[in-house]
């Protein structure tokens, strides 16, 4: 099976924001960690915030974290809302 490269940027934001726990993460830093254009990333982030998988917080002292609790996050719904 074949995932696009949409639904592999959503897994790998998920993945970075679940392992950092509680301290925020920025779009700049999973951009840099994964190599990935912060404009795209963005568009992506922004998808995963409407569908709750993320919560953005903005200003200052905002970040990303995670909008559900890690076990009520099902890759194969993911998987299907992102394709």
């Amino acid at each position: 099976m074949h995932i696009t490269r949409y639904t592999d940027y959503s897994l790998r934001v998920l993945l970075f924001v679940a392992l950092k726990g509680e301290e925020r993460s920025t779009i700049r830093e999973i951009a840099e960690r994964y190599d990935i254009s912060r404009n795209h990333l963005m568009k992506v982030v922004q998808e995963l915030n409407h569908k709750g998988y993320l919560q953005a917080i903005r200003g200052k002292q905002g970040g990303l974290l995670l909008g559900r609790a890690p076990e009520d996050i099902n890759i194969g719904a993911l998987v299907r809302d992102t394709e």
